[in-house]
């Protein structure tokens, strides 16, 4: 049996890696556009090549989250058909609910890796629009992420695949509810107060 507990915990340090790459930039972006933002009304020296930068920087950035989110599950997941047939044939529903939406998504993936690979090889020397940066090292560089991205859903495919047999967890089932406490949130009624349930005809005791 493969040691998917110790494979998770390398992938997570791996994809922890990328997405504080990826948000360390938006935020250097972000401070960044608010300079030039400012600078345009005080006087300041402007940011040269900002919005070239930021054409092609872009894409590297966001596709850095990917990996991560593929690894902890927080796609979105409508999972009221598995919930619903669960209540009367168990858990087996729900896996290979699971499992298909796994091999959907890896389909997704493979198909847009794909395209930005071929779009990739084609750009050649094309600079940005007032050629201030070469952009075909960018649209590799996010290329090769999203070929990381691939391989985290392969190895979830697989995880899933293991999950197939009853008792076995692998793929954390809460998306983005786990880092929020939202599954700790109990959907039923509080409980109403003493004052609450009290007949408002009874008078309190003297």
């Amino acid at each position: 049996m493969l040691n998917f507990s110790g494979q998770r915990r390398w992938l997570e340090k791996g994809t922890d890696a990328l997405a504080l790459i990826g948000f360390a930039g938006l935020v250097v972006i972000c401070l960044v556009t608010m300079y030039d933002g400012l600078a345009r009304y005080l006087g300041f020296p402007r940011v040269y090549g900002l919005r070239d930068f930021g054409e092609v920087i872009f894409a590297v950035l966001i596709a850095c989250c990917f990996p991560i989110g593929l690894l902890r599950n927080q796609n979105i997941a409508i999972t009221f058909l598995g919930t619903g047939l669960g209540k009367w044939f168990g858990q087996g529903p729900t896996r290979w609910l699971n499992l298909m939406a796994a091999i959907l998504t890896l389909a997704a993936f493979l198909i847009i890796t794909s395209a930005l690979l071929e779009r990739a090889a084609g750009l050649g020397d094309r600079t940005t629009r007032t050629a201030v940066m070469i952009v075909a090292p960018w649209v590799w560089g996010a290329s090769i992420i999203l070929c990381i991205a691939v391989f985290i859903q392969i190895w979830v495919t697989i995880a899933r695949i293991a999950e197939l047999r009853p008792g076995v967890v692998i793929v954390d089932d809460h998306g983005g509810a786990t880092e929020t406490g939202l599954e700790n949130i109990s959907l039923e009624e509080p409980a109403p107060s003493d004052n609450l349930s009290r007949n408002p005809d009874e008078r309190p005791e003297k």
